[in-house]
């Protein structure tokens, strides 16, 4: 059923946290992000399970990776560590992330970004991992939404002014649209994992914790999608795309203008969910959320980190 932004929407209930962390650290959404390939290493004390760490391993020109899977777009060790006072809880943090990173598979090179509440990048770091700033913007869920309309930046506002008076959104599931229009969007240079998108939307769609949010021109065509996932807590602007042949000025302001709105009106935390260049980052910064810290944490092997500098030296005029 297709429900216009009009119409008052209940949403269905979602599952609760309990120590899962966000939606990307539920263990659904891995198995329908990697499949088989999906890999786990656990931390066991005193015969009870206290971390659990998600991630895929892959080859590249003969380097061996570990990555986060696919489009878990922050990714880190589950816990259910003992209750104790500060103190021993820091230290248990540390020996338990030494663990995890002494129990990882041979590599080359491991990589996770953590959720912005996460608190075990230092322990990361002391178990000799390296770590730095990556971002994300976020609007709390208890903003004033008229409020915070006057602090984004002029120009965003006339456009989503503008393209809100030519374009209706609808709230649908339409999964093989939204994949169909980001096909068409990339043409020959789509690097999407599309198998493992349709996988990951329907069983967000199944579990009730997704929509797709389209924007339509007054033609009733679909011009740019969005689609929303979420937990109990946050709403995750997950993936977008346009229609390359349909020019509507706005229609990417007004979706992400849109999908705020339906995280506040659904009590969530509107998360932008990181971005992919600086450019991205501009466009994303003129909607006045506060950037938000996400630990970008390493771990590489003695041939990766020279293979990493090699690739990264500056350039010589002599060569």
């Amino acid at each position: 059923m297709i429900c216009r932004t009009d119409t008052p929407r209940t949403l269905p209930p979602v599952l609760v946290r309990n120590g899962e962390g966000s939606i990307f650290h539920q263990l659904w959404w891995q198995q329908a992000s990697a499949g088989d390939q999906l890999q786990q290493i656990t931390a066991v004390w005193d015969g009870n399970v206290v971390a659990t760490l998600s991630f895929i391993q892959r080859s590249k020109c003969g380097f061996r990776i570990l990555n986060m899977p696919p489009y878990c777009h922050t990714q880190g060790p589950i816990l259910n560590l003992p209750p104790s006072n500060p103190g021993r809880t820091s230290r248990n943090l540390r020996r338990v992330m030494k663990e995890l990173v002494d129990k990882l598979p041979k590599h080359d090179r491991f990589h996770l970004i953590l959720d912005p509440d996460d608190k075990s990048a230092f322990s990361f770091a002391m178990a000799g991992c390296s770590v730095n700033h990556d971002f994300t913007f976020r609007l709390d869920a208890k903003q004033d939404l008229e409020k915070h309309w006057e602090m984004l930046d002029q120009k965003t506002r006339n456009l989503v002014r503008t393209a809100g008076s030519n374009l209706v959104v609808r709230q649908n599931g339409d999964v093989e649209a939204f994949l169909a229009m980001c096909s068409k969007e990339r043409g020959n240079c789509n690097t999407h994992n599309m198998e493992a998108l349709r996988r990951m939307g329907s069983a967000a769609l199944v579990h009730g914790q997704a929509i797709i949010l389209t924007a339509d021109n007054e033609h009733g065509k679909a011009v740019a999608s969005v689609f929303l996932v979420w937990d109990d807590a946050l709403l995750y602007y997950w993936q977008s795309t346009r229609d390359p042949e349909t020019v509507s000025p706005g229609a990417n302001n007004f979706l992400v203008w849109e999908s705020m709105k339906f995280a506040l009106q659904h009590d969530r935390t509107f998360d932008i969910d990181g971005y992919a260049s600086p450019g991205a980052a501009l466009f994303v910064s003129k909607f006045g959320m506060e950037p938000i810290v996400r630990a970008s944490v390493v771990h590489m092997s003695k041939l990766g980190s020279v293979m990493r500098a090699l690739a990264t030296r500056p350039h010589s005029t002599t060569e």
